[in-house]
């Protein structure tokens, strides 16, 4: 039995999703993370809905979407730069926070199981060029984290390639990312029984996705601010073993991009959202994924049981 692509419900430049409240006890309490989670400010424009994901089939044969959404591409003057390691003030969340100084790692910094790891706010890099999509390991990421492991208060430069790799249950606070290269963050390994979480930080300038979850289990996020991006989340669609995954998310910010997130939503889970956008050539796209490394097959645009809204929720 063949398996297909699970939701994306597409946002877009000056996206504003709208929730009406949910009904009382349909969403779940939503995880934090001890002791590191930032205060969250009520919701603004651009924020995404709250809700619990519906589990993506398993199976050998599935993918996430990932969609085809035009949008504008931000100016210099909006976006961070990939070349000079100067961002400047983007259009969600105003830009980066100050760093405390610059930090270039000669390898990847492994932060071991079950520890943490402050940065105080530095910014590291790997003082090597982007190399744009193409496909790096973790030899070229600055930080990988072990099972378990935390990570707070950091920026990751400009001058790298694959960001920071997680092997499960992972935490990041306050994390950001000045330029995205290959991408931002991956889960590499991580069991269907463990979350990756996600607290406040932003990523910028990404010309394809931020967050890329390759393994199971659930990847919760709340507070991210991002702009001038591909993709905000990608579940892989083909690669060599295949997984049920989750995405939850809330007070999240997200301005000018070009494909939004995939992740499926059910009626009991989240109210339907009212969404504004302009620019957008496909608001939500079906893909059927495989196992073969194959780039995954387009199936369908628009509502379906995957790709759950109905055109009335959308308005320009």
């Amino acid at each position: 039995m063949q398996h297909f692509a699970v939701a994306l419900l597409a946002l877009a430049i000056g996206v504003k999703a709208l929730p009406s409240p949910p009904p009382s006890g349909s969403l779940p309490p939503f995880p934090s993370v001890s002791g590191v989670e930032p205060p969250i400010n009520p919701p603004g424009p651009g924020i995404v809905p709250t809700g619990i994901l519906q589990p993506f089939p398993s199976g050998p044969v599935f993918s996430n979407a990932t969609g085809i959404i035009k949008a504008r591409n931000a100016s210099s003057e909006t976006a961070p730069s990939a070349t000079t390691g100067s961002p400047k003030t983007a259009v969600a969340g105003g830009g980066l926070p100050a760093s405390s100084g610059t930090s270039v790692l000669s390898a990847v910094k492994t932060i071991a199981a079950g520890e943490s790891f402050d940065g105080g706010m530095m910014m590291y890099d790997r003082g090597v060029s982007c190399t744009g999509q193409t496909e790096g390991g973790g030899k070229d990421a600055v930080f990988v984290l072990e099972k378990g492991a935390s990570i707070s208060n950091v920026i990751i430069g400009p001058r790298q390639i694959e960001g920071i790799h997680c092997n499960g249950g992972c935490s990041l606070s306050n994390v950001w990312w000045s330029a995205v290269c290959e991408d931002a963050f991956t889960i590499k390994k991580q069991s269907a029984s463990e979350t990756t979480k996600i607290a406040g930080g932003g990523a910028y300038g990404a010309t394809d996705k931020v967050l890329q979850h390759n393994a199971a289990g659930t990847l919760s996020v709340s507070g991210f601010t991002a702009d001038d991006f591909g993709k905000l989340y990608r579940s892989c669609g083909n690669c060599d073993d295949m997984y049920e995954r989750h995405q939850l998310r809330r007070h999240c910010d997200f301005g000018t991009f070009s494909v939004a997130t995939p992740y499926a939503v059910t009626e009991s889970d989240i109210p339907h959202a009212n969404i504004v956008a302009s620019d957008v050539s496909e608001i939500c796209v079906e893909y059927k994924g495989n196992d073969t490394g194959d780039e995954p097959e387009k199936i369908s645009s628009g509502p379906s049981d995957a790709c759950i809204y109905s055109e009335s929720d959308i308005s320009a």
